[in-house]
């Protein structure tokens, strides 16, 4: 476990967690390696970071960061000592927000916000800026099933949550609320390829007073995986449908570690996943009701998954 006085997003890759460290007065963008912990040369910011970890064109284990500064802006940065950050001029823009990044061998994906539009992109970090970046699929334009005609609306102020690069393939984490659908929000991961134009629904629901959330994704042994979360209340969750979950991509199979959790973050790195505990536990809790985990990164034992049936998940 690796202690921190605040709640924090959390990304693995090849043994390195990225993360964002309270140092008493704003957020360090940190890693943690081997035990070894240290802040990276970035400059603090009042809220987390919206960063990645993966490995840069040469193989080298490396992060993505998006900084703002009247708009938001994505840099580069090794895990190396010495390594300076490097803005990533190929693909920032003025005007809009580059958000959401996502690194795989020296591969790009992102996202671009226009106003209330979010459009998802990729581009290689090596690529001429005369090259526009390629818009990856996204959300579809609308969503069927509303409480009372028309029966399908129009996907309006979605938020892309994050994104999960690995070799081609891309991962979305999707919120969002047409007009006329019953929960607070709609919540979708989606599966598509940096060079298709759509996408896979892989796991789909409306939230509740339960505050159901999903956590991830991430990339593992051919497969997607993430997390169902009750953020608001873990009594909204049930074992038969939340807590890890995991697709798999060559026969759209599912697998369940079923759990009722209200952590704030969760990354599994194919052999044991970490946890954030909930903002109410990172928070401090409340003196009649103290907190059930110290605030910090937890590394868990491997999940116990279970296959499970689509519509336990897709629903």
């Amino acid at each position: 476990m690796s202690t921190s006085d605040r709640a924090t997003p959390v990304r693995e890759y090849d043994g390195w967690l990225l993360f964002s460290r309270w140092d008493g007065s704003a957020y360090r963008l940190a890693t943690l390696h081997e035990g070894q912990l240290r802040d990276l040369p970035v400059p603090p910011q009042s809220e987390p970071f919206d960063a990645d970890a993966g490995p840069d064109s040469a193989g080298n284990a490396s992060a993505v960061v998006s900084l703002c500064d009247d708009t938001c802006d994505l840099f580069v940065l090794g895990f190396d000592e010495g390594d300076e950050l490097r803005p990533v001029s190929n693909a920032n823009t003025t005007g809009s927000n580059e958000t959401d990044p996502s690194i795989w061998n020296g591969r790009l994906v992102f996202a671009r916000e226009y106003g209330s539009r979010v459009i998802p992109y990729t581009k290689r970090l090596k690529a001429p800026r005369s090259t526009p970046s390629d818009r990856l699929a996204g959300l579809p334009g609308e969503r069927c099933g509303a409480s009372e005609p028309p029966d399908c609306r129009p996907i309006e102020d979605p938020d892309l949550a994050q994104m999960e690069l690995y070799g081609a393939r891309v991962a979305q984490s999707w919120q969002y609320q047409p007009e006329g659908f019953g929960g607070f929000r709609q919540n979708e991961i989606r599966l598509t390829n940096v060079d298709r134009t759509d996408t896979r629904q892989i796991a789909y629901m409306s939230t509740g007073i339960g505050g159901q959330t999903y956590l991830g994704p991430s990339f593992a042994n051919g497969r997607v995986a993430f997390n169902r979360v009750c953020q608001g209340d873990p009594g909204g969750c049930s074992t038969q449908n939340s807590g890890p979950i995991r697709y798999r991509i060559s026969d759209g199979s599912y697998e369940l570690a079923g759990a009722r959790e209200e952590w704030t973050a969760w990354e599994y790195s194919g052999d044991n996943p970490f946890h954030v505990p909930s903002d109410f536990d990172c928070g401090g809790g409340d003196p009649q009701a103290p907190p059930t985990q110290e605030c910090g990164i937890y590394r868990g034992p491997a999940p116990d998954w279970q296959a499970v049936d689509a519509d336990q998940i897709v629903r």
